[in-house]
Parts: C-alpha cells; structure tokens; sequence
C-alpha cells in the first residue's frame, strides 16, 4: 500500500466495457461531492485520447480529466492524468508523462517501462492524497481484460495501491449487461474482485422495476450490491472524449438552424469537442474527404498529424473543393493542426509528422510550418480582430511545428506562443469576390461577396461566445436572416453538470458510495 494514513478518500469507478460509463458517472460524483463543500479530484492514471487541453502548470492531460476538474469545481492539474498517450499510427503513440512529452513508444516499449510509469502515478496520488477530501478515479477499457491484466496501470492495480473501493459500471443499452457484470467479477483476481463493492448500470430507458429479479440474481451470485440505475438522458449535453464517439455524432446540433457548419473529419482528429460550442445555434455536420462542402462555415480542426491529412485532402480532391468553397464566398476556420495545412507548405524534413515528409499546403494563406520543435504546450490569451471587430479570447496550444506567415495576424497574444514566439498568433485573410457581389447588388451590404479565411493556434476558440456569435451571424447576415445572441457556453456547460449531479443523487445510492 502507498500510503500509511489515509488523508484523502479515494473511489475508483471501472467499467465492463470501453464507453460503459466511466466518465460521466465519475463527473457526475465529482459534481454533487463538490455541491456539498467537499474539495473534490478527478483522476485517470493512464488515458488514450487525442482529445486534451491544458492544465494550470501548462501541462497536457485528457479533455475527459479536464472537463471533470470542471465538474469539480477545481483547477485543472497534471496530476488528474500523470499518463496521457496519444496514438500517431503504426501502433506507436506519443507518451505525455505529467504534462510533457516523454517519448515515442510502441505497446511493448511502454510495457517494459511500466515501474517507470507506476511511480510517476505514485507521485500523483500521492500529491492528491495531501490536498483533496475525495479523489473520485476513472479506469480505462473493461478492467478485466484478462490477456492484458499483468501490465493494466489503468484501473484495480491503482484502486489497490491507493487503498480504494470500486463501483463497476455497465452499459444497458448494448444488452447483456448481467452476463457483462458477472464475467467481468468473476474474471477478475481475487485481490482485486474484494476491491469491487457496488454495481451502477448506466443508460437504462423505462421502468426500472423490470431488472428486480436480474438485481436479485446478480447480488447472490456475486455477494456485491446494485447502487442504483442511471437512466439515459439525451437531454444531457457532455464534451466527448474520444473520437470513437464520432461513428455515432455524424449530425448534431439545432437541426432548424438555417446556419450549418461542416467539419472535416481528418483521419487522425484531435480535440473535435471543439466545435461544440456551436451545437446550440448551427447545425454541426462531420464531413469525409470524399464528401461535398455544403456548410456555410468549413471548419479544419485539429489533428496529430497535418502533413498525412495533406496527403488525403489532395489524394480525394478535397483541395478543389475548399478552394472553390473559399473562392465563392465560404467562410473558412482552421484550427491548430488544420490552420497548419491552409499554409503554402509544410516541412518535415525528418517525418515527425508521419510517412509523409515535407508537402504542399492549401495555399490558403502565404506561410510555411516547419516541424521538427518542441512541442508548444500553454494556456493563452489575446486581441482577435477581424475588420473593424475586436474581442478578448482565450484558448490553449498544443502544438508541434513553428508558423512563418506574411499574412494579417488574427490575434494579438497577451499570453502564448502563437505562430513563432512573435506576439501574434493566426492568420486572417478576407476576400472581395467580385463574381459574388456582382451577383448580389441589391443586396443591402457586401458581406455575402466576401470570403472569409481564418487559422488559429488556439484549440477552444468558439468557446468564447463573443466570436463564435459574430461568425454565426456573419452567416444569417449573408443569408439576409435576424441576427441573434448565442449563450455562454460555459454556462450551459454548468447547467448540464449540476443536471448530471442531480440524476446521480436521485437514482443511486451516494451515501453510501461516500
């Protein structure tokens, strides 16, 4: 056992399956721990997600600890997320130790080093212990996936080093859910079968009374309690937290909004939550390289690498198609890694971006990223201007590669790395087009003759509501429509926890989880 007295209470909640319910049974706790006065932590030992943001010691965890330091009314830290892997392709992943990058490392590399990486999960639990009442634990996968439970660092091994009691969560809607409870319990090691003392199904729909006899049945073959059934509510608005979630988010949003925005969906996407915030005022569609352009607003979001999604943009012609969308009047946004490819090229001299190499960008904008840095980890602020419109935004950068532009910047940096270390951050370029606005002379402005072209470094830049209302009502505008006023989204982001708190509360046992 780590630790000699106990200072912290440490729960762990693990599930039978990937997408069982981990994570948002683990925000959910975090959130009505914290309504009651408790200074709460999440904790995720090791996470496989592209999907990250930056925590306040600029360091780099997973949106899904991130988003629950939300839920927990805390300052997100590196100790939430002391491994956080990111997958580049050929079974080899980037490995993000405390917030830095540590190394490139395939499965049986990372396996060798698995005392390494204990201890640096030692460390956080140990600086957890010391400063939080509750330190609620999220496993990874099924916890009991018996070819891998010797090297598993991500869920009873660690409830056991830190002296935690588990939940065990399972997903209903897939079916089967007493044969997963039971396999799973039964599979598991003795020692850590003992540490299991509760079960919570997730994502029920009806009458709860119908699982009686099936709660009845589980309890005597396992002597472990049913702590409750979380129903399934769609009314729930919750940033995902990996890319797996896209097979089934294709289409979301205000399916009535007259604004609808396409999303590439880059083959190595990162950090797609995003685009989110728009959810409530547009119609938000995942396109692929073979799709057409039908948005108003072209979004180009991140990815892990910029040079391979070059490569299938031009192998699919995806190319003309934004050039012709951006020619016509479109409104184009590029973001981090997408940004990277509106560039006249990308260098990668030594392929840290993948197979590729160095190749031609868009040509969107009159820059060039060379790759082969360090990678640029750091919460940031700034003055984005577009025409004669300024607003304070904020954002992160995780980024590898450093921008040379000649164009306009679009943000002016009070804090962060931006394009090069030169104060700026972006590019923006606007575009009279002629044919348009020959086509629209009655029209009361020329805002549906231009074209718009923006990049950023900044992951989170529509969640500063004062941009992302100005780029919607660009839209509406061009479209001859009432401008309107979207909400924070932070807020709506605070209604749905304390929502989530609330179901966890009325339909599972939280006295005696705690």
């Amino acid at each position: 056992i780590l630790f000699g007295e106990i200072m912290a209470k440490f729960i762990m909640v693990v599930g039978t399956s990937s997408n069982s319910g981990k994570t948002v049974l683990v925000s959910g706790i975090c959130r009505a721990l914290a309504n009651k006065g408790y200074k709460v932590a999440p904790f995720k030992s090791q996470n496989m997600s592209l999907n990250s943001r930056v925590a306040k010691e600029d360091g780099e965890i997973a949106v899904a600890q991130y988003t629950q330091s939300l839920a927990a009314k805390t300052e997100p830290s590196i100790h939430f997320n002391p491994i956080l892997l990111k997958p580049k392709g050929n079974f080899i992943s980037q490995v993000i130790v405390h917030g830095e990058p540590y190394k490139d490392m395939d499965y049986n590399e990372y396996r060798k080093n698995k005392e390494y990486f204990l201890s640096k999960i030692r460390e956080s639990l140990d600086y957890l212990d010391k400063n939080y009442d509750y330190v609620i634990m999220e496993g990874a996968g099924s916890c009991c996936e018996i070819n891998l439970l010797d090297d598993d660092i991500a869920n009873l091994r660690i409830a056991e080093i830190s002296n935690a009691n588990a939940i065990l969560v399972s997903d209903i809607d897939r079916g089967g859910v007493f044969a997963s409870i039971y396999g799973t319990v039964e599979l598991l090691p003795e020692k850590w079968r003992k540490l299991i003392k509760g079960f919570v199904i997730n994502k029920f729909r009806g009458n709860a009374d119908v699982l009686k006899s099936g709660f009845e049945k589980i309890e005597e073959l396992t002597n472990i309690p049913v702590l409750g059934v979380i129903p399934y509510d769609e009314s729930l608005v919750l940033p995902e937290e990996d890319s797996q979630a896209l097979q089934n988010k294709r289409v979301f949003g205000d399916i009535k909004s007259p604004v609808e925005v396409n999303v590439l969906k880059f083959s190595k996407i990162s950090n797609f939550t995003d685009v989110d915030a728009l959810s409530k005022d547009a119609l938000v569609k995942f396109i692929d390289f073979k799709d057409d352009i039908t948005g108003d607003i072209l979004i180009l979001p991140g990815t892990r690498c910029s040079t391979v999604e070059m490569d299938l943009i031009n192998k699919y012609g995806m190319d003309k198609k934004i050039l012709e969308f951006a020619e016509n009047g479109g409104i184009v946004l590029g973001i981090c890694g997408g940004y990277q490819v509106m560039g006249k090229k990308l260098i990668d001299e030594n392929n840290t971006e993948g197979d590729v190499g160095t190749i031609d960008g868009l040509g969107l904008f009159d820059m060039e990223t060379h790759f082969g840095n360090e990678k640029s980890i750091k919460n940031s602020e700034g003055i984005l201007e577009i025409e004669d419109v300024r607003f304070e935004v904020s954002g992160y950068e995780l980024h590898e590669g450093i921008t040379k532009s000649s164009e306009k910047p679009l943000i002016k940096l009070k804090k962060g790395f931006g394009n090069d270390g030169n104060g700026f951050d972006g590019a923006i370029k606007v575009i009279e087009n002629k044919k348009n606005k020959n086509n629209n002379k009655n029209s009361d402005n020329n805002q549906n003759s231009k074209s718009y072209i923006l990049g950023t470094y900044f992951h989170g830049i529509l969640d500063n509501y004062e941009f992302r209302n100005y780029l919607v009502n660009l839209v509406r505008m061009k479209k001859g429509l009432n401008l309107i006023t979207t909400d924070n989204y932070n807020d709506t982001f605070e209604k749905n926890m304390d929502k989530l708190a609330k179901i966890i509360e009325e339909n599972i046992d939280l006295e005696k989880i705690v």
